[in-house]
């Protein structure tokens, strides 16, 4: 068996991504190559395929914004230092202490944890409302709760958007008109696009002991422990 252990990303084992993690300030850089490219693999690239498949006359809107959702969940993560959006979940991770050889003490993770506090909904929220992303989504501005239960939810839990929500391929970002609420997919995902590389681009120009890196961090090494 490998003991650098599961792959996170193309070409980055748990292992390396933990040592980099370990060693501080001086792999800060890698630490964000590691983020670019587990999150293009993942959610970019697939998208892209979307965008330029055959017979896309539809546009695989679902599939576009089914993804999004997940990335959107993500980012919102990093920002608050969420290992989940679940509190059950995270009350199972706190009752359940991981030893990866790293110092652990600084993620530790302290409950209570509840769910009016933790959540996926909470996570979209904090998103479309967070400063640095404001300006890839002006118009999403206080509407996470919307979004989150008409495109996230509708989507997951029904394979369909709710509460007049629609997903178009054409018309602004978001488009709030009289009969309907609607989503460009091909607007928005390169705007998510922009807001995920500002993302990257800020957490190399602030120190490694800047309150975003210290939730980036609880975030990495969470994933690591939890793969």
């Amino acid at each position: 068996m490998n003991e650098d252990g599961p792959f996170l990303g193309r070409n980055w084992q748990r292992g390396k991504v933990l040592r980099y993690l370990k060693t501080g300030q001086g792999q800060k850089l890698q630490l964000v190559w590691f983020l670019r490219e587990r999150h293009y693999e993942r959610f970019f690239e697939p998208i892209r395929c979307l965008f330029q498949a055959d017979e896309n006359e539809m546009g695989f809107g679902f599939s576009i914004m089914s993804l999004c959702c997940l990335l959107i969940e993500t980012i919102a993560c990093y920002r608050l230092g969420w290992p989940s959006s679940s509190a059950r979940e995270l009350r199972q991770l706190e009752a359940s202490p991981h030893n990866l050889n790293v110092p652990s003490l600084e993620f530790k993770l302290t409950g209570p944890f509840d769910s009016k506090d933790f959540s996926s909904e909470k996570a979209f929220i904090s998103f479309f409302d967070e400063p640095q992303h404001r300006v890839h989504f002006p118009d999403l501005v206080g509407k996470g709760q919307e979004f989150y239960k008409s495109i996230r939810c509708g989507l997951l839990h029904q394979a369909q958007t709710k509460d007049g929500w629609r997903i178009r391929i054409s018309g602004k970002c978001y488009d709030d008109g009289p009969d309907e609420k609607s989503i460009n997919r091909y607007v928005f995902a390169p705007a998510l696009q922009n807001c995920f590389d500002s993302f990257l681009q800020q957490l190399e120009n602030v120190e490694w002991d800047d309150p975003l890196w210290l939730s980036v961090r609880k975030k990495i090494w969470w994933l690591a422990a939890t793969s």
